[in-house]
C-alpha cells in the first residue's frame, strides 16, 4: 500500500487538534490507551526534549497513524548478523517506541507501509547507522509483527522477563502460603545445629517453590511447552530464584510459534522484545 495519498509530519504543535480525536482502540484495552495518551499528552514534549521523534499521517487534517522513533543498542548473544560481527558488544539499533494505527485504518495495510518506510528511510539515511529495527511489542500486537518472517525474537531478554515474572508470581504465592501458615513436615530437635536449620529451611522453601511452580505451569501452556523447570538457589543466605530449560536452541521455534497464536498472548503481563535486521529488511522489499 502506498503512502502518497497521506502527509507525513514531524508532530508540532500545529498539529494538535489533528489528534485531539485518534483512537487506536479497537477494543478496551490500557494498552490501547497508552498509546493514545501518549500521542496528545507526550509526543510533542518528547520530541521537544529529543526522548524520542514522532512523525504522524495526516489526511484530510486529521491524523490518522503514528510513529516514534528513538536510538538504541541491542546486546543480544544470539542475535542473526555475519559471523565476522558476533565479537560485538552491542548492535546499533532504530528503536520505534511506539506506534498506532486509528481503529478505522486498522486492517488497511497502512501499518506494514509505515513499517517499510522505517526501513527504507533508516537504510538510505547517509548519517546515522542503525543495523536493526528494535520494539517492545505488546501482547495485543506480537502476533502482528511476528506474522513477518523478518522479525525475530530477542530470546535472551524475553527469557529475563519471562523469568521475572514467574519470580513474582512465586514469591507472591509464597508470602500467601507463609502468612496462612502452610506447613511442610520438617524433623527438628533441640540438638539441631545451625548449619542443619538453614539446610532444612532451604529444603523447605525449595519444596514450596516447587509446588507452587507446578500448579502455575498449567496456567502457562508456554512453560509446560517448553519443559521449564524452576530452581532455588541461596545467595549470601537469600534465596534466588531462576526459571531453568527454557530459553534453549530447541525451545526457539516453539516460544515463536505460541507467541504467535494472539489467544496465547493476551494474558502476558510482559512486553516481547523483537527485532528485525534492516539490510535484509530492505532487500526484502525493494530489492
Amino acid at each position: 500500500m502506498p503512502l502518497t495519498s497521506y502527509e507525513k509530519h514531524l508532530f508540532s504543535e500545529k498539529w494538535l487538534d489533528a489528534v485531539k480525536d485518534f483512537d487506536c482502540c479497537a477494543s478496551k484495552n490500557d494498552n490501547y490507551e497508552k498509546l493514545n495518551d501518549f500521542i496528545k499528552k507526550d509526543a510533542l514534549k518528547y520530541n521537544q526534549n529529543n526522548l524520542s521523534r514522532t512523525n504522524i499521517l495526516v489526511k484530510n487534517g486529521v491524523c490518522i497513524a503514528y510513529y516514534s522513533l528513538a536510538m538504541n543498542a541491542i546486546k543480544e548473544q544470539r542475535i542473526s548478523v555475519e559471523e565476522e560481527y558476533k565479537t560485538l558488544k552491542s548492535y546499533p539499533a532504530l528503536f520505534l517506541t511506539r506506534f498506532a494505527v486509528d481503529k478505522r485504518y486498522q486492517k488497511s495495510g497502512i501499518g506494514k507501509a509505515i513499517l517499510n518506510a522505517i526501513v527504507k528511510n533508516a537504510c538510505e539515511n547517509q548519517e546515522i547507522a542503525a543495523r536493526f529495527l528494535f520494539l517492545d511489542a505488546y501482547p495485543e500486537s506480537i502476533s502482528w509483527y511476528l506474522s513477518n518472517p523478518l522479525f525475530e525474537i530477542l530470546y535472551t531478554a524475553l527469557s529475563e522477563r519471562i523469568a521475572y515474572c514467574c519470580e513474582k508470581c512465586v514469591i507472591e504465592k509464597l508470602n500467601e502460603r507463609l502468612r496462612q501458615g502452610h506447613t511442610i513436615e520438617c524433623e527438628l530437635n533441640e540438638k539441631t545445629d545451625v548449619d542443619t536449620l538453614r539446610t532444612n529451611c532451604e529444603k523447605i522453601l525449595t519444596t514450596h517453590v516447587n509446588d507452587i511452580f507446578h500448579d502455575l505451569v498449567p496456567e502457562n501452556s508456554l512453560l509446560k511447552a517448553c519443559h521449564s523447570k524452576i530452581g532455588l538457589t541461596f545467595e549470601n543466605n537469600k534465596p534466588k530464584i531462576k526459571l531453568e530449560g527454557f530459553n534453549t536452541r530447541q525451545n526457539l521455534s516453539i516460544i515463536r510459534d505460541w507467541l504467535k497464536n494472539k489467544n496465547n498472548v493476551l494474558n502476558l503481563d510482559i512486553t516481547v522484545p523483537l527485532y528485525a535486521d534492516i539490510n535484509q529488511y530492505y532487500i526484502a522489499i525493494y530489492g
